[in-house]
């Protein structure tokens, strides 16, 4: 190549070379300093799309992993009513049987009948205000509710709640609290029916809570899986990044010098005039 003054093809080289360090120095330290490998759409167009999408499903597994445990929180609420609601029947049959024996007199009798008139009425009591959200009668209004538990909108589970009001259960009010008048049988198989029914409809929360406890066993998986592939295009590798930065400063100081001494070139034609 000859030696011209005008156009110094040198430091053209050198200059371009050192721009394109500062630029690969200047990645470096942006994805040190934010910590993420993908900081524009133009660092990484496809990643960004798959992160984008990742990101969606993340923040929508967490809200329905959320929406799982206040299902189960629902489901415990009506469990703890059922439970309450199964002592009190326990206790109107241990009185039905009282009431049975033929060592108590009438008046015996008609004071256990005031404790089940009272018992009863608590049934009917706690079905009723049962609450769960302030609102959410879960005891005596019955019916389904859907929850949902996951990423895709048909993803939801459907659960019934059986009343659980003293007629709902079967317990026969009249029945259980006439035991003066009929001091037989009718009363004890009125207080084992409503058990009977109870213990269904507990068994059918219990089976609730249970498969509510495994998906929120799986979106926890789910989300930590989910979580360490968005990272992993993402994140920046903080290793492989210092490393970067360090090769761009060496470079960079390199490129400096040699661009200094590059604009110096065009001084030798001097020499050759002299």
């Amino acid at each position: 190549m000859g030696i011209s003054a005008n156009t110094n093809i040198s430091s053209i080289a050198a200059a371009r070379a050192v721009y394109e360090t500062r630029d690969d120095m200047n990645r470096a330290m942006e994805r040190l300093s934010s910590g993420k490998r993908i900081n524009s759409s133009a660092d990484d167009a496809a990643g960004q799309t798959v992160v984008s999408r990742m990101k969606a499903q993340i923040s929508s597994l967490n809200q329905a992993l959320r929406n799982t445990n206040d299902g189960l929180s629902m489901l415990s609420v009506y469990d703890g009513a059922a439970d309450e609601i199964e002592d009190i029947l326990v206790r109107i049959r241990e009185l039905a049987t009282l009431s049975q024996n033929g060592t108590y007199t009438a008046a015996d009798r008609a004071n256990a009948d005031l404790e089940v008139s009272s018992l009863v009425s608590e049934i009917n009591r706690i079905a009723s205000k049962t609450m769960f959200n302030g609102t959410l009668d879960v005891a005596s209004a019955g019916g389904t509710k859907t929850f949902q538990v996951g990423f895709d909108a048909g993803d939801r589970a459907t659960f019934s709640f059986n009343k659980l009001e003293a007629s709902a259960l079967g317990l026969n009010a009249a029945t259980v609290s006439g035991t003066t008048a009929e001091p037989g049988s009718a009363a004890v198989t009125s207080a084992d029916a409503a058990l009977s029914n109870l213990n269904l409809f507990r068994a059918t929360a219990g089976a609730a809570i249970n498969r509510l406890e495994h998906t929120v066993s799986n979106l926890m998986n789910v989300v930590q899986r989910t979580e360490e592939a968005r990272s992993r295009i993402e994140d920046a590798d903080f290793a492989t990044e210092s490393a970067a930065l360090a090769k761009s400063s060496v470079l960079a100081q390199a490129g400096t010098a040699m661009l200094a001494q590059a604009n110096q070139s065009p001084s030798y034609i001097l020499a050759l005039l002299r």
